[in-house]
């Protein structure tokens, strides 16, 4: 079976290594209550409360060449919690390239809240080797198989 840990690693890394040196701030996660009355765990929390994020670690094209669609709809359920939440920046930190390309392409089409921001944050060369290869594991796995 796939191993996910890598995944969190690569979260944790965002949120302990790469968003505080870009903002000057410790983060942490953190369930929130929602405008709508129910909560939700955000992946990371700026320490003053003004950052609000979900980060991603999924690629942007599935192993034949395909939109990930599942993954959009994912990151559209992420969005629409943080559209429920008071905060100064509401992002979606993704560590994809692919990924990123691909939700700035729905931003453009008019496909994503004005106040959602996405941002590319570039994983660190052996976490980007693991995520690739633990992603071409979990591919393998869920793939028919021919007999």
């Amino acid at each position: 079976m796939a191993d996910s840990r890598v995944a969190l690693e690569a979260e944790d890394w965002v949120r302990r290594e790469w968003l505080p040196q870009k903002y000057s701030q410790k983060f942490h996660r953190e369930r929130l209550q929602l405008s709508a009355g129910g909560a939700f765990d955000f992946d990371a929390v700026s320490e003053d409360n003004t950052i609000i994020a979900n980060i991603s670690t999924s690629g942007g094209v599935t192993s034949g060449g395909n939109i990930p669609s599942a993954k959009l709809q994912k990151l559209r359920a992420d969005m629409l919690f943080l559209t429920m939440i008071e905060a100064e920046k509401k992002l979606i930190i993704l560590t994809e390239k692919d990924m990123f390309d691909l939700c700035q392409k729905e931003k453009q089409n008019g496909r994503v809240p004005l106040e959602i921001k996405f941002i590319h944050a570039e994983s660190p060369e052996t976490l980007a080797k693991s995520l690739k290869e633990a992603r071409a594991i979990a591919s393998r796995e869920v793939s028919p198989q021919k007999q």
